[in-house]
């Protein structure tokens, strides 16, 4: 059976105001090289055709997409069209009058990126000097307003020590987070800087990390969740409330990026066969239901994956995890995800997680 489409990315801007060390995307500097800005107007009428297909939900990205001056307009069409709206940013411009009315009286869900608990580790990490007190005076504000969000911190061995005080900290002065997610941070974009110094965690670190962290999380009034390749867990923890397993929900979504080309995630970005066409002008429609490329990735997408994920048990659960990862690192939507081929290349991928335990999977 064919999935909705059920969610949409929207990428505002690829622009930032900030230049993170483990940005995947190399985000320009706002005002300091080229980007793009998202036009509402270019959108209304694919947008209007997206809800026809049971759109339900949609999540603002970027670079930073408060920095579009046309956030109000998106924000206020699908509030009108009762379409839930989450806004991933660094949080620096919610403290702003409009902005944060506009977050309040539309009702977004904002997930606000946070790395640290001491200041100079936070704005090492996000590459300006003052983005900690930015980002907390952000949170202040949300605070005030009772407006419930998530905080994401995106973790290396750069700061990692500071995971259980950044949770500590939050838990004692906060009362409206409900959500604290934990990302491992990859190897793409700027974030090769930081493998080449050493400090990004191997494949074979990860399953330390989920126990060492499996004992902690019901400590806090909200919810934490660890986002790791469920290979990478217990059994016994992958049945937790902590574990979030890898999944994606390309099958169910597509991608408007900032200059307006439709693709099924932000690897348009880098691979041109995944772009469909220009927002304006694109049917989608038909695109959703007939485009060649999209049927192949919807139907049976688990029985067309590649190397160690052709023999995981997991394949089904997770589909392959991040395709723009494997995508960026192999160049096929269908290659399997490179740090679970690189944690079975190192011999330590567990046999309990094979569909067949004798095949041996000899890749590239």
């Amino acid at each position: 059976m064919k999935p909705g489409l059920n969610c949409l990315y929207i990428y505002l801007t690829d622009e930032c105001n900030l230049r993170c060390i483990h940005c995947w995307q190399s985000a320009p500097l706002s005002g300091k090289g080229k980007y793009s800005r998202l036009d509402f107007n270019e959108c209304k009428k694919f947008l209007d055709d997206a809800i026809e297909l049971g759109l339900k939900s949609i999540i603002f990205s970027g670079g930073e997409p408060l920095l579009n001056p046309g956030f109000k307009k998106f924000a206020e069409y699908f509030y009108k069209k009762s379409i839930r709206m989450t806004i991933e940013t660094n949080g620096i411009l919610i403290s702003e009058e409009k902005i944060l009315n506009t977050i309040k009286k539309n009702e977004i869900y904002c997930a606000i990126s946070l790395d640290g608990v001491n200041p100079v580790t936070h704005n090492k990490q996000r590459g300006i000097t003052n983005a900690f007190e930015q980002t907390v005076q952000s949170l202040e504000k949300l605070e005030q307003e009772k407006i419930y969000y998530q905080i994401i911190m995106a973790i290396s061995k750069f700061n990692y020590q500071e995971l259980i005080p950044l949770l500590d900290w939050i838990k004692e002065k906060y009362k409206y987070c409900e959500k604290f997610k934990i990302n491992i941070v990859n190897r793409l974009g700027r974030a090769a800087g930081m493998d080449k110094k050493g400090l990004l965690f191997r494949p074979e670190e990860y399953p330390k990390i989920t126990e060492d962290l499996s004992g902690i999380f019901d400590h806090y009034p909200f919810k934490v969740v660890l986002h790791i390749d469920p290979v990478f867990f217990s059994f016994k923890n992958l049945m937790s409330t902590y574990s979030c397993g890898g999944h994606c929900g390309y099958k169910s979504s597509l991608s408007i990026l900032a200059n307006g080309s439709v693709s099924i995630c932000s690897l348009g970005k880098q691979f041109n066969k995944y772009i469909f066409g220009h927002v304006s002008t694109i049917d989608v429609k038909k695109i959703w239901e007939s485009h060649p490329m999209l049927i192949d990735i919807h139907e049976s997408t688990h029985t067309k994956l590649k190397g160690i994920c052709s023999n995981c048990i997991f394949r089904q659960q997770c589909l392959g995890s991040c395709r723009a990862e494997a995508l960026c690192v192999y160049g096929d939507f269908f290659e399997p995800h490179p740090r679970c081929q690189e944690y079975y290349d190192s011999g330590k991928f567990p046999k309990s997680r094979l569909i067949n335990q004798d095949k041996e999977i000899k890749y590239l």
